[in-house]
């Protein structure tokens, strides 16, 4: 597992758990041997801001993706996911909290398209309010993605750090809507 070398972006508003699922894949890092390397920007210090998480797993030096790098990118707000769009490379995977491709902008699905970017939607909001938990998307998110095989990481691992860094209270709804995710995400 030592050779996996992995750029991400997480990108989404004040709230939505950025923070959190970044601690998630650095955690699942250190579990791998990996080197862990990132940054986090914020915006407003007020819930409803732009946060963005830059996150590097493998060897890598400096914390901040450049334009055009990112493998993936995590987007938890539709507006979020024109902002950060630009980091991620040709051939990268964007997992966007979205009912469906169709909610994005005819020029963005284009630019999508020409750089061969694929473009996973998921409802992840609305998974997680059906779940009794809207704070639980970003777990919804990615589980979403582990399901969809494109992630060079084991769902079971995913399971592990969720149970160590989570709340003692949170550790039931935190698996439970990674689980909903990952299901949602396989035939």
């Amino acid at each position: 597992m030592s050779a996996i070398k992995t750029q991400m972006i997480l990108a989404g508003v004040g709230g939505q758990g950025i923070l959190f699922s970044s601690k998630i894949f650095s955690e699942l890092g250190l579990r791998l041997g990996l080197q862990v390397v990132g940054s986090e920007i914020h915006g407003m210090s007020q819930r409803g801001g732009s946060v963005m998480a830059h996150l590097k797993l493998g060897a890598f030096h400096s914390p901040l993706i450049r334009t055009g790098g990112a493998d993936f990118l995590y987007s938890f707000e539709k507006n979020e996911t024109y902002r950060a769009l630009t980091f991620v490379k040709n051939a990268g995977v964007c997992f966007v909290n979205l009912p469906d491709g169709d909610g994005l902008d005819p020029k963005i699905r284009n630019h999508l398209k020409r750089k061969q970017i694929k473009l996973k939607t998921c409802d992840a909001s609305g998974e997680a309010a059906r779940l009794g938990s809207i704070r639980a998307a970003n777990l919804v998110l990615i589980g979403y993605s582990f399901g969809t095989g494109l992630i060079p990481f084991r769902d079971k691992d995913v399971r592990a750090v969720l149970e160590s860094v989570s709340r003692r209270e949170d550790i039931g709804r935190n698996l439970k809507a990674f689980e909903f995710g990952l299901k949602r995400a396989k035939p």
